[in-house]
């Protein structure tokens, strides 16, 4: 029905509750109303009408009509609703700016955290990480620290999906060697990545296919665990592993996926 339309897009989108949605939708049909007349013609029970009209009038949807019967009328749709956006639109503004504010500041403040290696990597040098998301933070991470070399072994999606940041740290001067299987390649055709390798900027290779992908970013590796159910939900677990020693059996293997490749 078209009043239950009403009631919902003034509940959803104008902060009205039901009662107070229901009420407004009364008075802009009658156009003036005493509490029990609202309550005969709505469905807002009697002993709420009182407190549903003062509140509408407190939120700027009703005008109350002094006398000796207390009357209410609507005030006008287009003129309520549009200032209700504007104050809005007003609001969000101050909290965006508030919200900017306190991540500056919790930046500031947690600078000592963020630049000492103890806490991060001092006893835990292992992770395990499920879900694309979450995973996609970790390897931005790794691509934001990463100072001299990366290595990327791909044969899914995360070449494409860390396009921008992959780019970032190539302009940067970090050098970056990707070899990828054949599906993977076909999506890369019109990224950055293909005009980075093709102005020289990076090394491209392409095989076949590969047990093992993985990414190297100086002395930390990351890589899936394989199961394919938790791939088809994409929830993969996800292994981060921060030691020289495993980097480099992970680089032996990196190593074996360069050389079968074959140059684009």
């Amino acid at each position: 029905m078209v009043k239950d339309r009403m009631v919902d897009l003034l509940q959803e989108h104008f902060e009205l509750n039901l009662y107070e949605a229901r009420a407004y939708v009364a008075l802009v049909a009658f156009g003036v109303l005493t509490p029990a007349e609202l309550a005969s013609v709505s469905e807002v029970p009697a002993p709420r009408t009182y407190d549903v009209l003062r509140s509408l009038e407190k939120k700027g949807f009703a005008i109350g009509q002094p006398g000796k019967a207390n009357k209410y009328r609507p005030v006008h749709p287009t003129n309520i609703l549009e200032k209700f956006i504007e104050d809005w639109q007003e609001r969000i503004k101050d909290e965006l700016e508030a919200k900017r504010k306190a991540k500056e500041e919790l930046i500031e403040l947690m600078k000592p955290l963020i630049e000492t290696e103890i806490p991060k990597y001092g006893v835990e040098r292992v992770w395990v990480v499920r879900g694309i998301r979450n995973s996609t933070l970790k390897t931005r991470e790794m691509l934001e620290s990463v100072e001299k070399e990366i290595l990327l072994a791909d044969d899914g999606f995360l070449a494409s999906n860390l396009e921008d940041d992959l780019a970032k740290a190539v302009e940067k001067g970090i050098s970056l060697k990707l070899v990828v299987t054949a599906p993977v390649l076909e999506r890369l055709k019109l990224s950055k990545l293909m005009d980075l390798y093709k102005n020289g900027k990076i090394e491209l290779r392409v095989i076949d296919k590969m047990e093992l992908p993985m990414m190297i970013c100086d002395e930390e590796v990351f890589f899936a665990l394989e199961d394919l159910a938790a791939r088809y939900f994409n929830y993969e677990t996800q292994v981060w592993i921060k030691d020289h020693r495993v980097v480099d059996l992970f680089k032996s293997r990196f190593n074996e996926y360069w050389e079968k490749g074959k140059k684009v």
